[in-house]
């Protein structure tokens, strides 16, 4: 389970608008920190919601996924506001750093947004990547599912 912290640096009533800077330190299984942040912009409006993210990261479900050191990520995301929930389909790309070198792929998925009440969204996401190979073999693909948490103040 995947859990962001942050708070939203700009918000504008009408047709919301929200963009957020997600600091993330994460333990390694190794000892020391792992640093990773994102950076997330959405804008809601008549329901319609568009937005995006860039992320990079040295421990997450894609960095070890692709078995990489550290992975770089950019999304767009389109969906619709339901109300308690939105619906949402997500395209990008991703670039995973390892010893061996630069690997470059592409992400597609779909995920819901649901909120329990004025202060906790949950959201899940299931997340398709196709990443270069590492040394001329099948490139690495898969799958991966993850769920957040985020309470809003």
């Amino acid at each position: 389970m995947t859990f962001f912290q942050g708070q939203p640096g700009l918000t504008e009533e009408g047709g919301q608008t929200l963009l957020g800077l997600y600091p993330r330190d994460v333990q390694k299984a190794s000892g020391g920190a792992a640093q990773s942040f994102e950076i997330r912009y959405s804008h809601e409006a008549d329901g319609l919601v568009v937005g995006g993210s860039l992320a990079t990261g040295q421990n997450g479900p894609l960095t070890r996924a692709v078995q990489a050191e550290q992975t770089h990520e950019l999304r767009l995301h389109a969906g619709y506001d339901f109300g308690p929930a939105t619906g949402f389909v997500t395209v990008g790309r991703m670039q995973a750093e390892a010893s061996q070198g630069r690997r470059h792929g592409a992400l597609f998925g779909f995920g819901m947004q649901v909120s329990l009440n004025r202060a906790l969204q949950l959201t899940g996401e299931l997340l398709h990547y196709e990443v270069g190979p590492k040394d001329g073999s099948a490139s690495p693909r898969g799958e991966t599912l993850a769920v957040s948490a985020a309470f809003r103040f």
